[in-house]
């Protein structure tokens, strides 16, 4: 195999990925690249090294080129997260090929639209539930050849599906002769070549296409390190990140799967996202990339768990208590917190404070073991999670630093730094961006990472930037004089009333978040002249309160869903939602929150709903973004008598 240093690139600074991947190869050989349950993916003992991944992916791209792959082919890949989806995904990134991801939960309808929209002759099929379900509209899919399923076998007997084995088959009986075309491939990359088209399905509901290039990724990636070596998060070859959100979304493939081919470190993938807290104990991580519905739900699960004994609840409030007040001598006079590990706290603490703190440290570490034993920070995409919950898992010894990014940002664009970071905000300008805010409020960013374009969307790309090329992101901030900055909501999200009020929904949602009742809420008020909402309760909440209470309910009637790392309640009875004890918790949290209101912004009227907004009842995004055009249509009926 040729040397990294006799590659010829058109830049001295940043190289593009298949480059910092042979680099690692090479370096780090008998390190770990990918660490695996082996009995689910029954292959090569839960593990593979980077010099065994670098094979792997040879043998894969010479059964791609027989297969007829080519450089800027661009190939689909629909898959849940696997290690075979990063090496098909390195296979195609080294022959200078395109993928094109699509989320495996993508209804059909959208799936043939980003299909026939860029004309994919190939597509990476994760499961025979997908192949079956594209297998239907064969057809209707104008350029699909081949259909690529990640199985070693496939029920399916057709000319046109090629199981993982065979492609292994093909791409070591070829490899010597293809190796060559492989080379000259892989040398060939340039930075300005599109590395990825990334398919959002987005709070609107229609698929578009977010073109990155090997540039893109590099310049963001390159950005971190500078920016996270400046305040003591430096990841290397020693650190192990866990993999579980979809690497269809750029979150986890560039902060967890990318990052380690950067750095050498190891990848470890989570069963299912339902397994995470297991995996945690299971794999070790140093970090991990989330959204805050995790972080809500296992601060649920430890409160309901700790409300069943009474001196244990005792001891772990009183535990919190004090951490909390520990907690106030890593901040500063601007309110930001030191969270590294190198921070001498006990040094800074009163004597009488220390000794508390020392016997809370040992009841709270028994709470941190469930992340493991080596966690060190957490990413956490900007998604409205409390301060106070943030502090919470602070006290817990687990530094979660917020931060704010898109795909068409390559992920984080602001950042709480570890030694600096301050619940409420996203943070400060990170990872190589820049940022301004435009008169409307709106953030505009600059910078590392930025997409290339949308795939088929001129005029959408053209009204996305700014005449001096800023990304205009539809997000409207506030800065403060630290340089922080707070998501105060999407531009389309404002409601604008019959009264000329303009409203921010986080705003009012902000109310609610510490509500132990309240698990989701929706507001609606546009062009209506006050605000009404429908508000989903916390079914696991109400469950083990009727549970305690004796209340009975209609337990046939539950729906269960375990795939946000703890079990929850999705959907009860209307039963359930009738009764006075959860009438009356619901009407006193909306009374509190309307107390810090202003007159225009207060709740006139609401609607308890028996069912949770979910991507599956495509209320949501898989990003856990609302959906605002289906709820509303949705729930359209219920609406309308809210204003009658």
């Amino acid at each position: 195999m040729s040397e990294v240093q006799s590659w010829k690139w058109h830049n001295n600074d940043l190289k593009p990925i298949p480059w910092h991947f042979y680099k690692t190869c090479e370096q780090y050989p008998h390190n770990i690249a990918q660490l695996f349950n082996p009995e689910k993916y029954n292959e090569h003992n839960g593990q593979f090294k980077w010099y065994e991944l670098r094979d792997r992916v040879e043998i894969i791209a010479s059964g791609f080129i027989s297969l007829g792959v080519k450089p800027k082919s661009l190939v689909a890949i629909m898959a849940e997260n696997s290690p075979r989806w990063t090496q098909v995904d390195l296979a195609l990134c080294c022959m200078g090929a395109v993928s094109v991801t699509i989320l495996p939960s993508l209804s059909l309808k959208q799936t043939m639209h980003i299909l026939n929209e860029t004309s994919c002759r190939y597509l990476i099929a994760g499961s025979e539930e997908i192949l079956e379900r594209i297998m239907k509209a064969y057809t209707e899919i104008t350029s699909l050849e081949k259909i690529i399923l990640l199985s070693d076998s496939a029920s399916i007997s057709d000319r046109r599906v090629v199981t993982f084995s065979d492609i292994l088959e093909v791409g070591e009986k070829n490899k010597l002769s293809n190796y060559p075309d492989y080379l000259e491939m892989r040398n060939s990359v340039k930075l300005s070549d599109w590395f990825s088209v990334i398919y959002t399905s987005g709070s609107s509901g229609t698929p578009r296409g977010i073109v990155l290039t090997h540039f893109s990724i590099s310049s963001k990636i390159n950005g971190a390190f500078e920016f996270w070596h400046r305040y003591g998060m430096d990841i290397t070859e020693k650190d192990r990140g866990l993999c579980y959100l979809p690497l269809a979304y750029i979150f986890d493939r560039a902060v967890c799967e990318l990052l380690c081919v950067f750095t050498g470190a190891t990848i470890a993938y989570a069963d299912s996202p339902g397994t995470v807290i297991d995996d945690l104990r299971k794999y070790n991580p140093t970090w991990i990339n989330s959204v805050s519905l995790l972080y809500e739900k296992i601060y649920v699960h430890f409160r309901h768990a700790m409300e069943q004994n009474f001196l244990k609840n005792k001891l772990y409030r009183y535990a919190i208590k004090i951490s909390l007040a520990a907690l106030e001598y890593r901040r500063d006079e601007n309110g930001c917190y030191n969270m590294s590990q190198n921070f001498d706290l006990l040094s800074k603490l009163p004597l009488c404070l220390r000794i508390q703190y020392r016997f809370a440290r040992r009841l709270l570490d028994k709470i941190k073991s469930l992340f493991g034993k080596d966690l060190r920070f957490a990413f956490l995409s900007a998604s409205g999670i409390s301060p106070s919950l943030v502090k919470f898992f602070y006290c817990l010894g687990i530094p979660i630093c917020e931060g704010y990014g898109q795909a068409e940002t390559t992920s984080a664009c602001l950042l709480n730094p570890l030694t600096a970071c301050k619940p409420g905000t996203v943070g400060i300008n990170a990872n190589g961006g820049y940022s301004r805010i435009a008169v409307d409020g709106e953030l505009e960013v600059s910078g590392a990472g930025i997409f290339s374009h949308y795939f088929n969307r001129e005029e959408l790309t053209k009204e996305s930037f700014t005449d001096d090329g800023w990304f205009k992101t539809g997000d409207i901030v506030q800065m403060d004089k630290s340089g922080y900055f707070t998501i105060v909501d999407r531009k389309r999200s404002i409601i604008c009333t019959s009264i000329g009020k303009n409203i921010a929904p986080a705003k009012l949602k902000g109310e609610f978040q510490s509500s132990e009742c309240i698990d989701q809420i929706f507001f609606v008020g546009d062009d209506k002249h006050y605000i009404t909402a429908l508000i989903v309760p916390d079914f696991n909440y109400f469950i083990s309160l009727y549970e305690r209470e004796g209340i009975r309910y209609n337990k046939s009637a539950l729906k269960w869903d375990d795939s946000y790392g703890v079990s929850m309640c999705v959907q009860v009875g209307e039963d359930f939602i009738s009764t006075y004890k959860l009438r009356q918790l619901i009407e006193d949290a909306v009374d509190e929150a309307n107390k810090n209101l202003e007159s225009f912004e207060r709740i006139k009227q609401y609607t308890i709903l028996p069912e949770r907004f979910t991507p599956e009842n495509g209320t949501m995004t898989p990003s856990q973004k609302l959906r605002k055009e289906v709820i509303l249509q949705r729930y359209r009926e219920l609406i309308e008598k809210m204003y009658e």
